[in-house]
């Protein structure tokens, strides 16, 4: 690899200021793309129960803390619950996302060209996209670690900005746990470098006090609950993930960030191995990926936040690179296009869903599955579908029973996105009531239930039968797009719990 032509400091204090055309155009694109399929399909699993969680607002939940939650809530509140507005605060972070990493480019002595490129990473990268576009903690994730990267950074020659790093990696671990691997290599980095000399100095350490701070309702919410999210992640990796070699695991994040744009967090890596000076931002992203290779456990968008420490370097190589012949410039250009084009469509809810079968079963790369269980033929879109259905179904069966009857009668999923599904489509239905059993639906438990009639959804299995004096299937569910676990899904009737509902809901607890 050639060296790049700059010498970069770890902060750009030589002048000049920001592209930001380069940067504000990025993210309009970023934005327009997301605009065009912001109603696709439909709300995707975790989305309804986002929004269930806003309906029960807490200072924290099974699996993941408030943050992501509460500016869900902020949203839903003022513009109601459209499939867009649930969107739209995913997206917004999603567009700043790109210009926090083209500021942190620039601030390694990046010019516009390694700007742009940087700022093309981060919103036009399939695994950013997605995570930006579903709403959830990831998207939110992203533009945290990329603000207090670059708060970090500009810290060297401002040391005020300290306070911010704190209260953006308050702000990151009030939003996901894994924020501590984000105030963990910030800290490592500093202290085994010569920046351990700003230590002396009281603002890093107010910085510090800060996110703590921040963090602590969070923590005073887990002591409340017996540190319940140590064993929803305990279970998660024993009996939901899949294992991830370390070689699967780094091509599977050459195909989610684009064979193309991926040249830049591989550029960044050997590039800090090289330099010294880009060895000190890279340490918070080394340590990140260490733990992945050593645990095995890892989804495709767990590393993504950490690449702020990477791919900016490698963004200012790559347009070093570039910048010496033209032919470079259009052939990188027409592969990184072709490639964007076809990643993107597997990755936003761009095409009709046949569309989508098609071009993942011609596609040559077959990502492995990262969670256990049958695979959908639309991938992760499948838990886009199915979900009204579902709902109507399960108020069929609920009106089909006498008025008395029906209303001591919940609806039982079991897992949270059928509890949420039903709760979302079917809450203006008086007197209708869903419980569940897994993660925080279990914590929020089975109200009045009084044990005699109970609705359920999903394959009932031995020892949940063995509980109840009969249960009868009633229906089952048929939708060709929705995944394997609820596309035949039957919904039965079960009558006459033999414990009391005290032990039976013990019994069915699900966290995980």
């Amino acid at each position: 690899m050639e060296q790049a032509t700059h010498q970069a400091p770890i902060s750009n204090s030589a002048g000049g200021s920001p592209h930001w055309p380069s940067l504000l155009g990025i993210a309009a694109v970023t934005f327009i793309l997301h605009l065009l399929c912001i109603g696709g399909y439909g709300y995707f699993r975790d989305e309804l129960y986002y929004l269930e969680c806003a309906r029960h607002f807490d200072w924290g939940y099974v699996d993941h803390p408030p943050l992501s939650v509460a500016v869900l809530k902020l949203f839903t509140t003022f513009l109601g619950e459209a499939l867009w507005v649930v969107r739209l605060p995913g997206i917004l972070v999603g567009c700043i996302s790109p210009i926090l990493y083209g500021l942190v480019a620039y601030k390694l002595g990046g010019n516009r060209w390694a700007q742009f490129l940087a700022a093309t990473f981060a919103g036009l990268a399939p695994v950013y996209a997605v995570v930006s576009h579903l709403y959830s903690m990831n998207g939110i994730d992203i533009c945290l670690w990329a603000a207090a990267a670059l708060c970090w950074i500009s810290a060297q020659t401002n040391r005020k900005l300290w306070l911010w790093v704190g209260f953006f990696c308050g702000l990151a671990l009030l939003n996901k746990l894994s924020g501590a691997w984000l105030l963990t290599g910030i800290a490592l980095a500093t202290l085994t470098t010569p920046r351990r000399d700003e230590l002396k100095n009281v603002l890093p350490w107010l910085g510090l006090g800060i996110a703590v701070l921040l963090f602590t309702p969070h923590f005073i919410w887990q002591q409340e609950h017996n540190w319940i999210t140590r064993e929803f992640i305990k279970n998660a990796a024993m009996n939901k993930m899949v294992p991830l070699p370390p070689h699967i695991m780094v091509g599977l994040q050459i195909v989610v960030t684009n064979p193309a744009l991926s040249v830049m967090w591989i550029a960044g890596i050997i590039l800090a191995i090289r330099n010294p000076q880009y060895r000190v931002i890279a340490i918070p992203y080394l340590m990140v990926l260490i733990i992945l290779f050593v645990t095995q456990r890892a989804r495709e968008n767990y590393i993504a936040p950490a690449y702020v420490f990477v791919a900016p370097i490698g963004a200012i190589w790559l347009a070093d690179w570039l910048a010496k012949s033209k032919t470079r410039v259009i052939s990188y250009t027409s592969i990184t296009a072709l490639l964007m084009a076809f990643t993107l469509s597997l990755a936003l809810p761009l095409l009709p869903p046949p569309v989508v079968i098609e071009i993942a079963d011609i596609s040559p790369i077959k990502p492995p599955p990262a969670e256990k269980g049958a695979k959908n033929p639309l991938q992760g879109f499948g838990d886009m579908f199915g979900w009204p259905e579902m709902a109507e179904a399960a108020e069929k069966v609920w009106f089909s029973l006498p008025e008395k009857e029906r209303l001591r009668t919940p609806i039982y999923g079991q897992n949270y996105g059928e509890s949420a599904a039903v709760s979302f489509y079917s809450r203006d239905i008086e007197g209708l009531k869903v419980i569940g059993r897994h993660n925080n639906y279990w914590i929020w438990g089975p109200g009045d239930w009084d044990g005699q009639t109970l609705i359920i959804i999903g394959e009932i299995g031995p020892n949940l039968r063995r509980d109840f004096d009969s249960i009868e299937e009633i229906t089952r569910l048929d939708h060709k797009y929705a995944v394997p676990e609820e596309a035949d899904a039957p919904i039965s009737i079960a009558r006459g719990l033999k414990i009391p509902v005290k032990d039976f809901w013990q019994k069915v607890r699900l966290i995980q």
